[in-house]
């Protein structure tokens, strides 16, 4: 599955592949990919907003722009009439910063990465349905990988290693108690 977001100046696109979730991101300063393994994402999401600098970078233009203009019509003697477009043009972008936000969905790593998700790119269901899809594949990787029993490892190890899974919601307190019952009776097998 992939999920693929715009924003004014940026391209961020997210792959799910079998052990990894892919990031690419495209922007004004280049083009960046990297890799995140399902065992690195924690399964908790924050939410923030932040107003949009691309926008305020517009809004300081347009006012900039505006100012010289009037002192230059000032200096000059000139008519404030070319002034009118670029005035209404500063308040606009000025209403609509302060109006709009970008939100952002963030997904932190064990190792304090941040995958970051424009909240409404696409659209909300999109990006519900891929966070869905992602939280479903990280599972099923993690449950295919270490939710097992070795008889050669010691107790220890593979309890902090159930334990882990239960923390990250990838098995039930049932499975946990469980896979604990069934280690201590292959264990005690081989002790006989």
């Amino acid at each position: 599955m992939e999920l693929h977001q715009r924003a004014l100046l940026e391209k961020r696109s997210f792959f799910l592949l079998p052990t990894k979730l892919k990031l690419y991101l495209k922007d004004a300063e280049g083009e960046y990919e990297n890799y995140i393994a399902y065992e690195s994402l924690k399964s908790e999401t924050q939410i923030c907003c932040r107003k949009n600098p691309q926008l305020l970078f517009l809004t300081l233009l347009s006012g900039s722009l505006t100012i010289s203009l009037i002192i230059h019509s000032l200096v000059t003697n000139q008519s404030f009439k070319p002034i009118i477009i670029p005035a209404i043009v500063t308040v606009i972008l000025a209403i609509l910063y302060n109006f709009k936000q970008q939100g952002y969905l963030i997904l932190e790593t064990f190792d304090r990465k941040k995958v970051i998700f424009l909240k409404d790119q696409p659209n909300r269901q999109a990006l519900e349905s891929f966070l869905a899809q992602l939280w479903l594949k990280r599972k099923q990787y993690l449950r295919d990988k270490y939710f097992y029993i070795n008889p050669n490892q010691n107790l220890q190890q593979q309890t902090e290693r159930l334990r882990w899974l239960l923390e990250q919601n990838v098995i039930t307190k049932v499975e946990y108690q469980f896979a604990q019952e069934d280690w201590i009776i292959d264990r005690s097998y081989q002790s006989k």
